[in-house]
């Protein structure tokens, strides 16, 4: 079956029918549509497990997003990415050009929640168009740090024992297509680094938790972000390295590709947008850590089966070896 199809087509029926009957949904249609809904599955699940899907859902000719996931009722999952979005809603409202996805309904079970659609470019789309990525950058880094201000931060020491139990965990696998006489000079040079490190007091405050340019969309608005599953209070140097990794994907002169393993100007176009201060060690550190891990977790199976992920190889080695011959 096709993945656009690939979803229960009565279970995401009984969903708009809720949403119709219910206040929110009588709102914005006084009169039920003439049509039936229609849907197609807009989500990137890997292995298209149901109950969990994102559908475009067209009722009568207006746009929304179904989001349903029967694994995460009640408390947490949906509802709380829900409650989430409203939040950050108001309080972006002084903020021009930022906002996030409209969150219009909530079921009262929690399996399921509607927002509307946006036809809008994400900014991953952008930085991969072939025009100036700077601008993206920028507002991106805007966007999360009224994030980042919603709600008062504080700070916490930095830990790197999280990064080489997965880099531990990747590497003994045997199965990575990287060469260990390649990565392992990289891993200790990173276990070198972090003893300077570990401990370091740094920013913490309320965090997307999946800040990846698919989660931002752009527009002749500016800025929406979407998808909060994964808010949670933590570090606010792992938003930053969520978003700039991407930067592997862009093009440019190896001259421009810094400790980070990413190009200076997204770097500084990200920053110059974000704003406030940040510890640029410690998250040049993070940066070469994230895309090491990723590099030695692409195992000679995918690499063999798919060119995507031979070319996110590719890129990655260059990256990594340039960024470790800034140390």
């Amino acid at each position: 079956m096709l993945k656009f199809l690939d979803f229960d087509p009565a279970l995401a029926e009984a969903c708009a029918a809720e949403f119709l009957a219910a206040p929110e949904g009588r709102a914005l249609f006084p009169e039920p549509p003439a049509t039936r809904p229609a849907f197609l599955r807009i989500d990137n699940a890997a292995d298209g497990a149901l109950p969990r899907f994102v559908l475009k859902m067209d009722l009568g000719g207006r746009l929304f997003v179904l989001k349903l996931n029967l694994a995460a009722a009640g408390v947490g999952g949906l509802a709380q990415e829900y409650h989430a979005l409203r939040r950050l809603r108001a309080a972006l409202q002084d903020s021009p050009g930022l906002g996030v996805v409209q969150p219009l309904y909530l079921s009262p079970g929690g399996t399921f929640m509607v927002t509307d659609f946006n036809d809008e470019d994400t900014a991953w789309t952008r930085l991969t168009s072939g025009e100036d990525p700077a601008p993206v950058y920028t507002l991106a880094g805007r966007w999360l740090a009224a994030l980042h201000d919603q709600a008062p931060a504080d700070e916490a020491p930095f830990w790197p024992k999280w990064i080489f139990t997965k880099l531990d965990a990747v590497q003994a696998s045997g199965t990575a297509q990287a060469r260990p006489q390649a990565f392992r000079p990289m891993m200790r040079a990173l276990r070198q680094q972090a003893e300077g490190l570990r401990g370091r007091v740094s920013r913490r405050c309320l965090c997307h938790g999946d800040f990846h340019p698919g989660n931002l969309l752009i527009g002749p608005a500016g800025a929406r972000g979407l998808d909060l599953s994964e808010e949670q209070r933590k570090l606010a140097v792992y938003d930053m390295v969520d978003f700039l990794k991407a930067d592997v994907k862009c093009d440019g002169p190896d001259a421009q590709v810094g400790a980070g393993g990413v190009l200076a100007p997204s770097r500084a176009a990200f920053l110059d947008g974000y704003g406030q201060e940040i510890d640029a060690e410690l998250l040049d550190f993070c940066l070469r850590a994230r895309l090491l891990i990723t590099w030695i977790g692409i195992d000679r199976d995918r690499y063999a089966r798919s060119d995507f992920q031979r070319d996110k190889w590719a890129r990655l080695e260059r990256r990594l070896s340039l960024a470790f011959d800034r140390s």
